[in-house]
């Protein structure tokens, strides 16, 4: 993320914490941001940070969740969230910790997928992930669909998290390049359709799968657009 390299360029940043870190997805991009400083990664998910561990050995990984941070204020320097600000089930709850903890001074970024202005092969995308969180919700998981840029927006004006600087991220690239590949995406979903067996919406699941494949065909499947945002405590009230 070029954008977020050069705006960091002349600053020094000494230690992160990546809440919501999962399996790291965001480590190699706070790595590449920030050569040299202390990362700590936080999630409630054990598997997901037994995998981070083996993939990062040399950042910290704790199991915490976002929305009580078990840390002292002023702690980090930067505070980062990356694609799960809509699998926190108290979103203004969670920033507000992240406030907290930043320094005086310190930064917040947020990257988060947004579901508006996509382009056919990343409304495809969005289809996969609504998907996958409808399933979850049916499973008594927390998994909201995709914010839209506007609503991420709003919910840090409410939350006093004043935007600094941000830019929208966008791969251009087919995730889909051969018939092999769709079909491992089409059996992940046939998968988590067994775990809703005899539920009465699993036939008009089921019905989406084949939508998913038809449109994947014709459009190919590409990443939706990430909204990338900093935010800096120094003018937080």
């Amino acid at each position: 993320m070029e954008p977020l390299r050069n705006y960091f360029k002349d600053i020094a940043i000494h230690n992160i914490l990546d809440v919501g870190t999962g399996n790291g997805g965001f480590l190699h991009t706070l790595q590449n941001t920030f050569p040299g400083a202390k990362i700590t990664g936080i999630d409630p998910n054990t598997e997901s940070l037994e995998i981070a561990r083996q993939n990062f050995p040399d950042v910290t990984f704790l199991e915490m969740e976002a929305e009580n941070l078990k840390f002292e204020d002023d702690s980090f320097d930067v505070v980062s969230i990356s694609m799960a600000l809509h699998h926190l089930p108290k979103v203004k709850k969670g920033l507000k910790e992240m406030k907290r903890v930043v320094k005086p001074d310190g930064y917040i970024i947020i990257n988060e997928t947004i579901s508006d202005h996509l382009n056919p092969a990343q409304e495809v995308h969005k289809m996969y992930h609504h998907f996958r969180s409808h399933i979850d919700r049916m499973l008594g998981r927390f998994h909201r669909k995709t914010f839209t840029k506007d609503a991420i927006l709003q919910i840090l004006k409410e939350t006093e998290v004043p935007v600094q600087f941000f830019f929208e991220h966008r791969r251009n690239v087919n995730l889909i390049e051969d018939e092999a590949d769709l079909e491992l995406r089409i059996d992940k979903m046939k998968q988590m359709l067994e775990k809703i067996k005899g539920h009465p919406e699993h036939d008009a699941l089921r019905l989406q799968v084949d939508e998913f494949r038809t449109k994947a065909m014709e459009h190919g499947l590409q990443a939706a657009t990430n909204l990338v945002i900093v935010g800096r405590k120094k003018i937080f009230t």
